[in-house]
């Protein structure tokens, strides 16, 4: 068993599908373990998105006891949390859910978020238009369909939430995940009575808020029988996982901005204004700075289907590179959930454009994956829009595992920033809360070490790509509005 004499630092992210665990040494910040639990999601009835917070515990129970095999868990000195944001998790009086969580991805709410959305104090209060994805409007939606069950609810929790109190028994959130309810005041950092009104709920099913770095409390007893680690171990309030991302890849100026493509995408940067430009804001992980951020709904989402669809399971790697780069004129927008750039619209939906008869299964992945990283150079422009030109794109996150994906969209940004790939993302941000919040780290002490700058194969490539990408807008300009 290999000593780690300043100690270890445990990072728990439940992300849209599958919950990570990650171990670093408090002493280098290097990774020493890891482990990764997917859970299952369903859909009872079109649009619906719903997951059983049982699950995530038992991913959690599982990933935990991976991860800590070969180690010794007294070692570990803080554990952070951080999870996907704005699902709707309504708690009763037993502890237990009274009803499945619904997640950001969840569709049903349409009605309501256009009732919400012409209410001007949700855009005063909280600095973002309504759309589906937030909580609020599944609250409105759940309120109306399931009345007796939200009387019977005592407390409304996010994803982490859960999970912290399954680790320490104490029930709580964080100013970040309260402002990604749209039921939290981003200026002042309080519950908004008024906005739980709006929807149809009462205002005492509003939970404390804790600071992102704040110790929310120990584990128990039981949780140290489930999971392995050691009874008394502190655990860190943490944050949602736009927030910790920021944090995790190593953005902590205003001239960086950070791309984290997993399920979904998120682009952010940091700004002192509670400024959403043309995407959204939330607050910052640390210290009083907002997170201007845009968005792509369906990232990873559209490649796996492409792998799962267009090419009976195979990685699409290795299709993508029997086609050329433009895909030979095929456009994919990959807005199976809606779109956020160029145009919130959340009734929009993937397509494929200018299809014949020559496009093979290859032009189809190709176009699919070129799709994504356009869209997220969009989320670019629209964050650049807020926070300034940034001279790092910090790029993390599965997708960008893919030498195809980051060549195509460091063409589309340009060759004015530097885009570089770093190995951070949610799970190590819950890593980098937990480490200042037990005293171990200050901010200055986060980083992530980064690769050298991405740059497309040749400029022939890049033209291609350049081009592509000029027929991907304009089939947005036609098609969104």
């Amino acid at each position: 068993m290999t000593a780690h004499p300043d100690g270890l630092v445990v990072g728990v992210d439940a992300g849209t599908t599958a919950l990570k665990v990650l171990v670093v040494d408090a002493a280098t910040g290097r990774p020493v373990a890891d482990a990764v639990r997917e859970y299952p999601t369903r859909s009872p009835e079109p649009g619906a998105h719903e997951q059983d917070p049982a699950d995530w515990w038992e991913a959690a129970v599982a990933a935990l006891r991976s991860a800590l095999d070969g180690l010794d868990a007294s070692a570990v000195r803080a554990v952070g949390m951080s999870g996907h944001m704005h699902s709707l998790l309504l708690i009763g009086a037993d502890d237990e859910p009274v009803a499945p969580a619904m997640t950001w991805a969840d569709r049903r709410v349409a009605e309501q978020t256009r009732r919400l959305g012409g209410d001007p104090a949700f855009r005063r209060h909280t600095g973002n238009d309504v759309v589906d994805a937030f909580t609020a409007p599944k609250l409105a939606w759940f309120a109306e369909r399931h009345p007796d069950a939200l009387a019977r609810a005592r407390r409304l929790v996010l994803a982490k939430d859960y999970l912290r109190f399954r680790l320490t028994g104490r029930w709580a959130t964080d100013r970040t995940d309260a402002a990604g309810t749209l039921l939290y005041d981003v200026t002042t950092r309080e519950w908004r009575r008024e906005l739980w009104e709006t929807v149809g709920a009462d205002p005492a099913l509003a939970p404390e808020v804790l600071r992102p770095e704040e110790m929310a409390g120990a584990i128990t007893t039981a949780a140290a029988a489930a999971t392995g680690l050691v009874m008394g171990t502190p655990v860190i309030a943490g944050a949602g996982d736009v927030p910790a991302v920021v944090l995790g890849s190593g953005v902590v100026a205003s001239d960086q901005i950070s791309v984290n493509v997993g399920t979904a995408a998120q682009i952010m940067g940091l700004s002192p204004l509670p400024d959403p430009g043309a995407g959204f804001v939330f607050l910052s992980a640390t210290g009083e700075s907002f997170v201007t951020m845009a968005s792509l709904y369906a990232a990873g989402a559209s490649i796996r289907w492409a792998e799962r669809t267009l090419l009976a399971g195979s990685p699409i790697g290795d299709a993508v590179i029997q086609a050329p780069a433009g895909s030979a004129g095929l456009t994919y927008l990959p807005f199976m959930f809606g779109s956020t750039v160029p145009i919130k619209n959340d009734r929009a939906r993937a397509a494929f454009i200018g299809q014949e008869e020559r496009h093979g299964s290859a032009h189809l992945a190709r176009a699919v994956l070129e799709g994504v990283a356009f869209a997220c150079a969009d989320a670019v422009k629209a964050v650049v829009d807020v926070v300034g030109t940034p001279r790092e794109l910090r790029i993390v996150g599965g997708v960008t595992r893919s030498a195809e994906w980051c060549r195509t969209f460091a063409a589309a940004v340009g060759p004015e920033v530097d885009v570089v790939r770093v190995e951070g993302g949610s799970a190590r941000g819950a890593v980098a809360l937990a480490a200042v919040g037990a005293g171990l780290w200050t901010l200055g002490d986060v980083s992530a070490a980064a690769e050298p700058p991405i740059r497309p194969a040749d400029d022939v490539e890049a033209a291609e790509i350049v081009a592509a990408y000029a027929r991907y807008r304009e089939a947005c300009d036609r098609l969104l509005r």
